[in-house]
């Protein structure tokens, strides 16, 4: 069981953690069946096949009107005296019709005449043959056909593509349960004026939106002081209740910092700080099984913890990776400071578009309101190596 803390300047990276993690822990694969209706934004657990051919049996291509084809072979008839019912019907989109009738024009190349009789457009296509206008039985695709498949997260189309294939419920990974307690004595809920010395919980907030995202079913827990027979007891509660648990605040060094002390004693620590900030001193562990994150309190270091590793957690319950922001090339408007340390920075970004693209602005810690950072729309990750950061050098800009 490890112990001991990495000293200044050993701290591992990110990579270096996640490896090590998830060399020792598998998420367990729990699968549920759902309907199809509620099914948006879960991930399949198998593949889904269509149940029946599209068409059923055969569909009109448009809406038109259902004829004899037997009628065409001479050239386009006189169909002045012709019956509605006997003759012809009505056929539009998608509709099948009396098997009599083996061939569809489109409505916009026939006139209705007032006695139920037609008069066809003489520029019709010619010959008219069985088939003409018709989609055959399984032309858009057979019974047995992939409509959904494993792994995939279900959007607006996936939805509706299953529903073609006339499968109304389907099997998806069970949403992992994820438990955040927010920690400090000095915390508030929202709806509550802080007085001197207090702050309001913002990273509940923050978390239950992220978890919902990642496709977590989050439980957040109400404020707990810090003390340590306290949050002994919540932790039992949420390991009873939660695929993982987080902490949030209480991993650094403060005089009442005991969440991870709490990691240390209770499981196997796979680290106490990590080459990455803000957030540098989270800790991550398995207690009884199941992981266990202490994320930094300040909310961008918060936001990086789960970010960066509880994500990747919650994807492995789910059965996938985590989806890659998009990202777009900016040039530096100003240079990334990097400050002492050998770590990574999550580097906030404000994105300003202009005629030649994107320019990049670094939003520095401490030089601006902290919710600025929170608020900006761009995302750069400096690396351990030396890299351009310099004004004007072009960067790659994950966006969130």
């Amino acid at each position: 069981m490890e112990k001991k803390r990495n000293g200044p300047g050993k701290l591992p990276t990110r990579g270096e953690v996640m490896a090590k993690f998830f060399a020792k822990w598998q998420a367990p694969a729990k699968v549920e069946a759902v309907g199809t209706a509620q099914a948006y934004g879960r991930v399949l657990a198998e593949d889904v096949v269509a149940l029946v051919d599209k068409p059923v049996y055969r569909a009109s291509r448009m809406d038109g009107v259902a004829v004899k084809s037997a009628a065409f072979k001479d050239g386009i008839p006189d169909a002045t005296g012709w019956v509605h019912g006997k003759d012809w019907t009505r056929a539009d989109t998608g509709d099948d019709f009396p098997d009599e009738y083996d061939a569809v024009f489109a409505i916009e190349k026939v006139e209705v005449l007032p006695g139920g009789g037609l008069k066809f457009d003489p520029e019709v296509e010619l010959p008219v043959e069985p088939g003409y206008g018709v989609s055959s039985q399984g032309s858009m695709f057979k019974k047995g056909t992939l409509v959904g498949k494993k792994g995939t997260t279900l959007n607006a189309c996936d939805i509706s593509a299953i529903a073609m294939g006339a499968v109304d419920t389907v099997s998806v990974y069970v949403k992992p349960k994820v438990a955040f307690i927010p920690t400090g004595s000095e915390l508030v809920p929202l709806g509550t004026i802080p007085g001197r010395g207090q702050s309001v919980d913002s990273n509940s907030l923050m978390a239950d939106a992220m978890l919902r995202e990642m496709g977590a079913e989050p439980l957040i827990y109400p404020i707990v002081k810090d003390n340590r027979a306290e949050l002994e007891k919540l932790l039992d509660d949420a390991l009873a209740k939660a695929d993982v648990v987080v902490f949030s605040a209480g991993t650094s060094k403060g005089e009442e910092d005991y969440c991870h002390v709490l990691l240390e004693n209770r499981g196997e620590l796979f680290c106490h700080g990590v080459s990455s900030a803000p957030g540098r001193p989270l800790s991550l562990a398995l207690v009884d099984g199941k992981p266990v994150v202490n994320v930094a309190g300040p909310p961008v270091g918060c936001f990086n913890g789960l970010d960066w590793c509880v994500h990747p957690i919650v994807s492995a319950y789910l059965g996938v990776k985590p989806t890659p922001r998009h990202t777009v090339k900016a040039k530096l408007g100003e240079p990334i400071v990097m400050r002492g340390g050998s770590f990574e920075l999550y580097i906030r970004l404000d994105l300003e578009k202009t005629d030649d693209g994107y320019v990049a602005h670094p939003i520095a810690l401490g030089e601006r309101p902290a919710t600025d950072g929170l608020r900006a729309r761009g995302l750069y990750i400096t690396r351990l190596q030396p890299e351009p950061t310099g004004a004007g050098d072009v960067i790659e800009v994950e966006l969130i």
